[in-house]
């Protein structure tokens, strides 16, 4: 959360939660201190609000979560978003920088919110394939990885946001899973084949958790 709109977002979260949210399942599995990393299907534009809300709500603990760098130039609900979260952008010319600044985050004792599938993902029945982004930062950080599934309407445009929202009101549900841990692979030399095994194992338990298909890599 940017500290100037953390006080605001704090005194909303409970009202933001209560108006949208059908059910949020999984709390106990949020470890009460950092570090540690989100991992969530995304579906729609305020995933990441919804889920930044609930981690406010219970804890009271700033979250960063990784965007694109296209983030900016989106519609007002994106920025609103960025700003109230805290967005580490992903520059495509660099994209090893926003790992760096994340992993020291991280090692601060902070929480980050990823999307592995790296877009919004419409497709109802399966995930995209999962980058290995998130798992290689869990290796570096030693941090869990919580698991996060989140089934909602496919929202888009601001009048998505108004008719899901505003006027169905708690259409969207949030689970969190059990920890992941990969300490048993922290002396283990970072392969690709490594990220790729780990990777699908995570991706195996967010599909659990949204009701979608994972899609593998083939490293075999």
């Amino acid at each position: 959360m940017s500290f100037t709109l953390h006080p605001i977002a704090r005194l909303t979260a409970p009202l933001v939660n209560k108006l949208f949210l059908k059910r949020v399942e999984g709390l106990d599995n949020i470890p009460k201190t950092g570090p540690y990393i989100l991992a969530a299907n995304h579906v729609s534009v305020p995933d990441e609000w919804l889920i930044g809300n609930i981690i406010l709500q219970k804890g009271n603990k700033r979250l960063w979560f990784i965007g694109r760098d296209d983030f900016w130039s989106a519609k007002w609900w994106s920025k609103l978003t960025a700003r109230v979260l805290g967005a580490l952008l992903i520059d495509w010319r660099d994209p090893a920088a926003v790992l760096k600044r994340t992993l020291a985050i991280l090692r601060a004792g902070g929480i980050v919110a990823t999307f592995p599938e790296g877009v919004r993902n419409f497709d109802t029945r399966a995930l995209v394939l999962g980058k290995t982004g998130t798992v290689r930062l869990a290796l570096w950080a030693r941090c869990p990885i919580i698991p996060v599934g989140y089934r909602g309407p496919n929202i888009v445009t601001t009048w998505d946001v108004f008719k899901n929202f505003f006027l169905a009101r708690h259409t969207a549900t949030i689970i969190f899973g059990e920890p992941i841990d990969f300490s048993d692979y922290y002396q283990t030399p970072i392969t690709r084949r490594l990220l790729y095994e780990l990777t699908d194992k995570m991706m195996v338990e967010i599909g659990k958790l949204c009701g979608r298909r994972p899609r593998l890599h083939e490293y075999l």
